[in-house]
């Protein structure tokens, strides 16, 4: 496992330095993140299909969700394709276990952290752009169990005033090791242009 986040944190940090080196004169940006983690229609899922658990009605509601905080940073790679760091931080009652492992049930802290990339539909600064997103993460619980993944999934930019995006997007977070509970990921977030 430790060999595992070693790989994942040497890879963001490769991405990073490379995107740092090739940028130029490209956007790089910073955001604030809300997001909202559905484990509970995760675990769904994956113990199912997304057919059978949209047939019995049993999707999660956003009250059972798991809310966090973040901070975003992206930079511009290509025209089409970003490449982003997140941070995100939660206080949870939602219970991260190995399935053979006794439950938690405790109110503790969940961080997360994340890189991957954006690739965007369309070339260039248009108001409205879906993209794709693709990624590397890793999630603790009270700082003690951590956990890999992989978030995929879509996203929605909206151009708002002098550079400014609200992005809104909805991943799956795939299970990369035995002690990850999968979930869904509802997000939305704010970036401020910094150069």
């Amino acid at each position: 496992m430790k060999k595992l986040l070693f790989s994942l944190i040497a890879l963001g940090l490769i991405i990073s330095a490379q995107a740092q080196t090739s940028m130029g004169g490209k956007k790089k940006s910073i955001a604030v993140r809300f997001n909202a983690l559905d484990f509970g229609t995760g675990e769904k899922v994956q113990n199912g299909s997304i057919g059978s658990v949209l047939n019995a009605k049993q999707w999660g509601q956003y009250a059972s969700t798991t809310k966090s905080l973040g901070v975003n940073y992206t930079s511009q790679y290509t025209d089409q394709v970003d490449i982003f760091a997140n941070f995100d931080l939660g206080i949870t009652r939602k219970p991260l276990y190995a399935p053979n492992a006794l439950r938690r049930s405790n109110e503790d802290v969940m961080t997360s952290v994340e890189s991957g990339v954006n690739i965007k539909m369309f070339k260039g600064d248009f108001r409205v752009n879906p993209y794709v997103t693709a990624g590397l993460g890793v999630r603790s619980f009270a700082f003690r169990d951590y956990s890999a993944y992989a978030p995929v999934g879509l996203g929605l930019q909206i151009k708002t005033c002098k550079g400014s995006n609200l992005n809104i997007t909805t991943t799956y977070s795939t299970k990369m090791s035995k002690s990850f509970v999968p979930s869904y990921n509802y997000g939305v977030s704010y970036s401020f242009l910094l150069n």
